[in-house]
């Protein structure tokens, strides 16, 4: 029976002594990379982590940024538009926050999208000023 007891013991510290292994302070720690979400009206300015997304996400994220940006384009009565200006805003800062490549967001705009309302979503969403060439 002592035997069996000091199994889960040795198990303990042997997981400890590997865990231990790869905390060594030697090792750079990772720059952490954000977005920052500027204020916007009673909008407060949000921070949020950027992490790589997939072509599936990205693919996603690109298509709730269009679906928002034709409601804001043409907006439910009597809804204001900022309301849909804020919610696109809020996906294009998540697709940017997922490093997502300009080429998914411009395929999702021509999908439901024509040029001229392309031209008209970019005149109205100055935060999309630094890929405009690529979304035309």
């Amino acid at each position: 029976m002592r035997r069996a007891s000091l199994f889960p013991t040795v198990l303990l510290l042997v997981a400890l002594a590997v865990g231990g292994c790869g905390g060594s302070s030697s090792h750079k720690a990772e720059k952490k990379v954000t977005v920052t979400f500027p204020a916007y009206g009673g909008f407060h300015a949000t921070t949020v982590p950027v992490t790589a997304g997939t072509a599936a996400l990205c693919r996603r994220d690109a298509q709730s940024f269009t679906r928002e940006a034709v409601t804001f384009l043409n907006p439910p009565l009597p809804t204001p538009a900022d309301e849909y200006f804020v919610a696109a805003r809020t996906q294009f800062y998540d697709f940017q926050a997922h490093q997502c490549d300009a080429a998914f967001l411009r395929a999702a705009l021509v999908r439901r999208l024509s040029a001229a309302q392309r031209r008209d979503l970019i005149a109205g969403m100055p935060y999309l000023d630094a890929i405009a060439s690529q979304l035309r």
